[in-house]
């Protein structure tokens, strides 16, 4: 037992190192016989004891480098300050270097034109016109000058002043008194705008007195055959203004009328009932439903109407001539062809498909019935005008303007001449009162410009601004005093004076 005890005293304290071997030497021995799984131990240990040094100096690298980056930022708020500075010095310092003549022409020559910045509707300059050409003041496309609008070329521009020409409302002969005629206007036909959208020669009465601030009632109805006509009359005064299907102050009455236009079309495109002279109705709701497509962005909803509507007003062109009452009826007459003239314009500025003969067949009608020795325009032959007013001439001119005559065309200046001679004024006289008159040669003359357009807009505005009714239920409305009111009534009285007084920016400048 003794022995045993002894042999494992020295197997036990055979570990130790003998007192001169070296530690080197001891630990090669030791290892050895060292069991796998505990040196396995050792050397994880040990590589995970490096990794940890490894990642734990990767935070003092980080701290290191965002020092400098706090100083950067610093250095670049310190130049952006100076730069500040330098730009802040320069701009004192323009006034002093300005000696070019080319830099401030534009400058003044701006500030002169933009006399005015009046707007009932801020929001509408916001809207989008689809097409570019359409709505900006110049042409851009086609080989054609400035001095025409129609067949040569699409010009641009139509459309577009309505929604920013107000800026040059004063430069362009209006004025505040010209817009809140308009407004006004536009009021009285809100309100007597029918609940299927329409609006009524006849019937426009029985919306009358609803309004607890505009009591009573009004008179001066008319016919109701011609309802289709009066509701495009009152449909395009809206959208002269820049109210469209979804932007506008009205844009719920533009709406309505477009709806029930749209309703009331037949299955060859035609607006209305067929009645004895539904070619008025029908020329005048196409002009509307035109405008209508092209200001409402290109609406695909109105486009359809729009386009079968133009069909069917091209289709019932007579063969080489013009229009009258009915479809291809054979007789012509001025006064139906410019209604159509102005439609099948609008259309093409829309973008809408016309027939590619219309124009030269409509002005081969009116120089048949315009002589050449004083330019005055006859009603359906040469010399029978309609009327003691110059009405068909003022038509004839219009029409030109729009189907590309020359600014010089001698039938321009010859009938502007006539229009000079009998100028718009309000008399006592009602049988001197011609809103539709008033209207065409409104449009003419603002096209031709210059002395003529001056002379004639101040008598315009006189007699418009002066008559317009200001109190109870008619206020903003006009008299039906014209000779053509017993058809159309208090509604075409009151349209066709709004669309007169929009002249300044309803329709661009063809002649620059």
């Amino acid at each position: 037992m003794v022995e045993d005890d002894d042999e494992y005293q020295e197997e036990e304290f055979q570990d130790e190192p003998e007192s001169g071997m070296s530690f080197s030497l001891f630990l090669q021995e030791q290892l050895q016989y060292m069991p796998w799984w505990i040196l396995s131990i050792i050397i994880h240990t040990i590589i995970l004891c490096i990794m940890f040094l490894a990642i734990y100096e990767e935070p003092k690298k980080e701290i290191e480098i965002k020092i400098p980056d706090i100083k950067m930022e610093q250095v670049q708020e310190e130049i952006k300050v100076e730069k500040k500075l330098d730009q802040l010095k320069q701009v004192k310092e323009v006034p002093q270097e300005q000696e070019n003549p080319q830099v401030q022409d534009p400058v003044v020559k701006e500030a002169k034109v933009a006399d005015h910045n009046e707007t009932a509707n801020q929001e509408d300059f916001k809207m989008s016109k689809g097409k570019s050409d359409f709505v900006s003041d110049s042409p851009f496309e086609g080989k054609f000058t400035n001095n025409k609008i129609g067949v040569g070329g699409g010009a641009g521009g139509m459309f577009g002043e309505r929604f920013g020409g107000r800026e040059n409302l004063v430069a362009r002969g209006g004025s505040k008194k010209t817009e809140d005629a308009v407004l006004k206007g536009l009021e009285w036909l809100k309100r007597h705008q029918n609940e299927d959208g329409s609006w009524g020669a006849s019937n426009f009465t029985q919306c009358c007195g609803k309004d607890p601030k505009h009591p009573g009632s009004c008179d001066g109805t008319g016919q109701s055959w011609a309802d289709t006509g009066v509701t495009g009359l009152a449909l395009l005064c809206f959208l002269g203004a820049g109210n469209t299907t979804t932007l506008g102050d009205f844009q719920d009455q533009v709406r309505n009328a477009v709806q029930y236009l749209t309703k009331n079309q037949d299955g060859d495109g035609c607006f209305g009932k067929r009645d004895a002279h539904y070619m008025y109705n029908h020329s005048i709701a196409t002009l509307a439903m035109a405008e209508a497509y092209s200001l409402s962005n290109y609406n695909a909803m109105i486009k359809t109407p729009a386009q079968r509507a133009v069909d069917f007003l091209c289709k019932a062109q007579n063969p080489n001539m013009a229009w009258r009452y009915t479809f291809q009826s054979g007789d012509n007459d001025t006064s139906v062809t410019g209604w159509c003239v102005m439609a099948l314009k609008s259309a093409k500025v829309a973008g809408l498909t016309i027939s590619e003969t219309s124009f030269a067949s409509a002005k081969a009608f009116l120089d048949s019935v315009t002589d050449t020795k004083y330019y005055k325009t006859g009603y359906t032959a040469l010399g029978n005008a309609a009327g003691i007013q110059e009405s068909m001439t003022a038509v004839a001119m219009t029409a030109r303007v729009f189907m590309g005559s020359e600014k010089k065309d001698p039938y321009l200046i010859g009938g502007a001449g006539l229009l000079q001679t009998n100028y718009p004024v309000w008399k006592d006289d009602k049988s001197t009162i011609d809103y539709y008159y008033w209207y065409y040669g409104t449009l003419a003359m603002y096209q031709l410009g210059g002395d003529y357009w001056i002379s004639w807009n101040d008598k315009m505005k006189a007699a418009l601004l002066d008559s317009q009714e200001k109190e109870g239920c008619a206020s903003g409305s006009w008299p039906a005093y014209d000779r053509w009111c017993t058809t159309g009534g208090r509604v075409y009285a009151t349209s066709l004076n709004i669309l007169s007084l929009e002249i300044y920016y309803r329709y661009a400048k063809v002649f620059k």
